[in-house]
């Protein structure tokens, strides 16, 4: 199981495309210095953050919300997860309740109802090893209940070495999967998001910083990662060589600004009004040489690394194919 969210897809750039771009050169130095600097800004911003409602709550009252919150989630998983929030540890213990009822004029339909589901907040460490969630401090914390930061935001990562918020991390002695990686990362959408409707707001300032541009993770799932992204000018996404391209498709969606791309062997204007749909394997780099950030949404459909050990990303998608034939076939043997 691996400890970090890596985004690792959007962009490297070369300078000798960028000497060809409009403006100044951008120097990949100034790119990583300014998403070094970015990260230790919010850091101290993280240290510095104070609760508006003027009264502090303690670590455990913080956590109870978010399991009260999560007992009437419709997302919630039977699962046991750790919590280590500094030096203090919590682990949460949750038992999935659903209860299917029939629909149609002859019942041929089951809908669900879901929850209350049993959730229990228990101090103290995972009684056997497994992953838990790790916050570097109660003030992150407090930034993800006051939803001024989300988790997915707080744990993204270029590099599994880069310094973060939060990270998902697993015990010594605990060998985790690749369906600890889908089921962590569904925890951590639902459960660290409280209330019936879980709104996730957007912008520079609620952002930390990723491959060379501002980010807000919006919803992650093993197979889909969605993200907001912002630009800023006379920056590049991701000015290393190494991360220009991946094994899994990205999907970029711009919203606002202007900026310019190579896509494989093209050069492309980008403007608000355009999708950009990014094959595995294919160069895709990212540049602004304008006056205003570049915003817009970034869909990636899965992890590099689970494809990097033998399977392609289109093996998967016909093993997909697979489960879907045999899925139909079931359905037509409960309606015979």
């Amino acid at each position: 199981m691996r400890c970090n969210i890596s985004l690792n897809d959007p962009v490297t750039w070369e300078i000798k495309h960028i000497k060809q771009m409009k403006r100044q050169t951008f120097s990949p130095r100034q790119g990583a210095l300014r998403t070094t600097l970015k990260t230790v800004a919010f850091l101290i911003a993280t240290v510095a953050f104070t609760p508006v409602s003027g009264q502090t709550q303690d670590t455990e009252s913080l956590l109870q919300e978010f399991v009260d919150s999560y007992r009437h989630d419709p997302m919630a998983l039977s699962v046991t997860f750790g919590i280590k929030v500094e030096d203090d540890w919590w682990h949460v213990t949750c038992t999935r309740v659903q209860e299917g009822y029939p629909v149609g004029k002859s019942g041929q339909y089951t809908f669900h109802n879901f929850g209350p589901h049993d959730v229990q907040l228990h101090r103290g460490p995972l009684p056997a090893p497994g992953w838990y969630f790790e916050f570097d401090s109660k003030e992150t914390l407090e930034k993800i209940s006051a939803r001024s930061l989300t988790a997915a935001t707080a744990t993204a990562k270029s590099r599994g070495s880069d310094v973060v918020p939060l990270n998902i991390r697993e015990m010594e002695g605990y060998q985790g999967s690749i369906s600890d990686d889908a089921l962590s990362y569904m925890v951590m959408e639902h459960f660290w998001k409280k209330g019936p409707v879980e709104i996730t707001r957007f912008s520079r300032d609620a952002s930390m910083p990723t491959h060379g541009v501002a980010h807000v993770g919006l919803y992650t799932m093993k197979d889909k990662r969605i993200g907001w992204f912002s630009l800023g000018p006379e920056e590049a996404a991701n000015a290393d060589r190494d991360l220009d391209r991946g094994q899994v498709p990205n999907l970029f969606i711009i919203t606002s600004g202007r900026g310019q791309a190579i896509l494989g062997d093209q050069q492309v204007e980008l403007e608000p009004g355009m999708s950009i749909f990014v094959g595995p394997y294919q160069k895709h780099v990212f540049y602004n040489p304008y006056d205003k950030p570049m915003e817009g949404i970034v869909v990636l459909f899965g992890d590099n690394i689970d494809y990097a050990r033998g399977k392609s990303y289109i093996d998967h998608l016909e093993e997909q194919l697979d489960f879907y034939r045999s899925y139909n076939q079931g359905l037509k043997e409960l309606t015979r």
